[in-house]
């Protein structure tokens, strides 16, 4: 047996109707599990239990006006009196407790006092340090006019959760992975909507026991093999283990910590030995980058370039800086980089750690860290470092910090880091190749094999590593072997890999729980199956299987998969993430994978691209949540403008601001750049020889132009600014003086803004080329006044 120390404080109970059977109801009956409420319910309504499942009996009690189901409920679920064990495991002081039962024995031995939340309730901001969670309802709550929606028993009820109500479900997936153990006791995994969540991780398995009884049904083996270790004790057996099991050593040394990964030279006890060529090529075109092998090889160039006049100068600027935003194109090596700069700074007395997740032990873990000294924390995730580097900074306040974030995403989140990340903060910009790491590259991959007829032209030509690699894939033995692997694999792996693939490209962290949820399959049985190729794309480590290569992410997307299976995943990924936008991660997920230029650039290659993504916007327009959605209308607004349907592109914005009116807090500073810009095209477009739209025109560049000195929305105004010369061009000669007069107002209010913007962020967000343009068109203007 596996538990071999025991610490409530920091575990999570989940019960099922196993647990509470035997327990004795106000009708002084034993409480009934599964099938014996399968039965009680035929037998009151004068039917068969052979002829039913719980769902369909429940589904019968409805269309019944001579029983009452919030009755025989209530009387079988009230808990009178619990047996010495079910009090003893309540009564110990868990983090959390879970639960599918609707019995109340959980309110009844933790008192009036103790937190308890049903399925429908609000996450608060702040949750108690322990509570419990009723994820199908309690009796407690229900009331004979809602009984049927406030207990999850028919089938319109586990639909209503599993579309509006996943809170605590995902609540729960975060804590399985995260508390030291998660404890089963009378749950069957025969409930798909749970099973579902439950990832069959490594990590996660390992902390996951199933107590059962001696000896558990073998059925119930084969089911939960994947997800734990069965323990064969029996709930009495716990009750009176719980009391001699010792809690759980706490981290000692960097090694030891759970929310981090202890980096330096000998990670760990493997040989220091050089790779083969193939774990060279695997590393450049899949992206399969091995930690630990980077850290134990003979020679510092035998793997990965050095990148030393950029590594040499992160180490410099850590020296009087606080943060180091390490920024890229896609592609372009930032994950390797935060390796080569952690062994570099290790070497000149870092001690160097990589963020993994927030696990319950993090004070313990960031006390290790404060007493090491001379911390260099490591987050090779942007979203991940704004969600967890206040607590960690205050924590260890000496601490210096690397953050790795796409540059794109950086010129849209400059309020962001200027107000969550410590400073001051330096950029290490990794787009340019020096020339020593092209020679460095160019050694590593001729002597790994991987040449092709242009191989010394690629590596002269390329100015970035990601045009390099594009180019490999290129190479005909690479590109059939992944576009055969593809069309060998399964319908199930190649789902996954296009998931996998869009999420990687996005820019996002993910756990295995959430792609299985995406995925609607085992995702582990699916890639144990596959064998090495899909151990060649997919990472699987710390409960997170992911695509190993952003770079390959997009090939996969652009020139190997078919279109519809990438729509087919964009749709599934955005209407999960639409009922989840307050989790960052997702919000970001739906606002990318909405977004009209993203998915032209995924189907750029297709010779339908405008009729396929019509009727991808169609399909979600369908999804009520979706549709609910201001940002969605703008998107499609975006398409239809794009497209050449002016009217339709107006029509979807006014659409957008109507759901926007219905949010709390929505800033509408999308859909008015938009705004301006649709207004702008349809006198463009117009024949009418009076400019009637004008009046919307001077009012929407007013609000653009205020929106130029906030950092977050400077890029979307500078760039509708610019398309403002085009309508002067257009219609000047069809305005009125008076209305020449007041567009110079508000045109040159606007050059004024742009030209007090500080030389760094002129140079950013290209400012400057559009107020020159502006210019011209105020001369133009002033030109042609009377």
């Amino acid at each position: 047996m596996s538990i071999e120390t025991f610490d409530p404080k920091n575990s999570v109970l989940f019960l099922g109707s196993g647990f509470s059977a035997n327990a004795t109801n106000i009708l002084d009956e034993k409480l009934p599990a599964g099938e014996s409420l399968l039965e009680i319910l035929a037998k009151a309504i004068d039917e068969s239990p052979k002829d039913h499942d719980l769902k369909s009996v429940a589904d019968a009690y409805s269309r019944r006006f001579d029983v009452s189901l919030h009755d025989i409920l209530y009387n079988t679920f009230t808990v009178s009196s619990v047996l010495d064990y079910q009090r003893e495991i309540l009564s110990l002081p868990w983090a959390r407790i879970y639960t599918t039962n609707y019995d109340d024995m959980v309110n009844l031995v933790k008192g009036g006092t103790f937190p308890i939340f049903t399925f429908d309730d609000d996450k608060p901001r702040t949750l108690p340090q322990s509570f419990a969670v009723y994820l199908h309802g309690s009796i407690r709550r229900a009331t004979e006019d809602n009984v049927d929606r406030d207990l999850i028993l028919n089938s319109h009820s586990y639909d209503m959760i599993t579309r509006d109500y996943q809170t605590w479900f995902y609540e729960f997936q975060r804590d399985r992975r995260t508390f030291d153990a998660c404890y089963f006791m009378g749950f069957s995994l025969g409930d798909h909507h749970i099973t579902s969540l439950m990832a069959a991780g490594e990590t996660s398995a390992s902390r996951t026991h199933f107590i059962t009884r001696n000896p558990p049904k073998a059925h119930f083996v084969d089911r939960v093999q994947p997800y734990g270790e069965i323990v064969p004790i029996g709930f009495d057996g716990f009750a009176k283990l719980a009391k001699a099991l010792p809690p759980s050593v706490k981290p000692t040394s960097p090694r030891s910590l759970g929310s981090f990964k202890f980096l330096q030279r000998g990670i760990d006890s493997k040989p220091t030995v050089d790779p083969t060529p193939i774990e060279i090529i695997n590393l450049v075109t899949f992206g399969n980058f091995n930690q630990a092998r980077f850290f134990n090889t003979t020679r510092d160039n035998s793997y990965v370039m050095q990148r030393g006049t950029k590594t040499t100068h992160a180490l410099s600027l850590l020296k009087t800086n606080k943060t180091l935003l390490i920024d890229s194109r896609l592609g372009n090596g930032k994950t390797i980089f935060t390796s080569l700069l952690a062994r570099a700074a290790s070497d000149n007395g870092y001690k160097c750690y990589l963020w993994r997740r927030a696990g319950k032990r993090l004070a313990q873990d960031l006390e290790v860290i404060r007493d090491e000294g001379r911390a260099l924390i490591i987050f090779d995730d942007y979203d991940t470092a704004v969600d967890n580097i206040e607590r960690i900074s205050a924590s260890v306040p000496d601490a210096k910090f690397a953050i790795t974030i796409r540059s794109g995403r950086q010129d849209v989140r400059q309020h962001e880091i200027q107000t969550k990340i410590p400073e001051p903060i330096k950029r290490v910009n990794l787009d340019i190749l020096e020339q020593n790491d092209k020679e460095l590259l160019r050694h590593i991959l001729n002597r790994s094999g991987a040449r092709r007829d242009d191989f010394d032209e690629i590596i002269d030509s390329s100015r970035e590593i990601r045009e390099i690699v594009t180019k490999l894939y290129d190479n005909a033995y690479i590109r059939d072997k992944i576009r055969i692997s593809i069309e060998n694999a399964s319908s199930e792996l190649v789902h996954i890999l296009t998931l996998a693939s869009l999420i990687k490209w996005a820019g996002v962290e993910i756990n295995d729980s959430d792609l299985q949820d995406l995925a609607d399959c085992d995702i582990y049985a699916e890639l144990n199956k596959s064998g090495s190729f899909g151990a060649d794309l997919l990472s699987k480590a710390d409960d997170r299987i992911e695509m190993r290569s952003a770079l390959l992410s997009e090939y996969l997307i652009q020139k190997i998969l078919p279109p519809k299976q990438v729509l087919d995943a964009c749709y599934r990924i955005t209407i999960v993430s639409t009922r989840r936008l307050d989790d960052r991660v997702y919000r970001l997920l739906a606002g990318v994978l909405m977004k009209d230029s993203t998915l032209k650039k995924f189907l750029k290659d297709s010779p339908d691209t405008d009729f396929l993504l019509s009727k991808y916007y169609e399909r979600l327009s369908d999804d009520r949540m979706v549709n609910d959605e201001p940002l969605f209308w703008l998107q499609y607004a975006i398409f239809t403008k794009r497209t050449g349907s002016i009217k339709y592109a107006r029509m979807f914005l006014d659409t957008g601001y109507d759901r926007a009116r219905k949010l709390k807090n929505f800033k509408t500073f999308q859909l008015d750049t938009q705004s301006l810009s649709i207004y702008l095209l349809e006198e463009i477009k117009s024949t009418d020889p009076v400019v009637k739209g004008l009046e919307n025109i001077l009012a929407s560049i007013k609000l653009v132009s205020d929106m130029i000195s906030e950092p977050s929305y400077r890029q979307y105004a500078v760039d509708v600014i610019g398309e403002i010369p085009a309508f002067v061009e257009a219609r000047q000669h069809l305005l009125e003086n008076a209305e020449k007069i007041a567009l110079v107002f508000e045109l040159n209010r606007t050059s004024n803004v742009l030209a007090a913007l500080p030389d760094d962020k002129k140079a950013l967000s290209g400012s400057e080329i559009v107020r020159s343009r502006l210019e011209k068109s105020i001369k133009q203007l002033e030109m042609t006044k009377f």
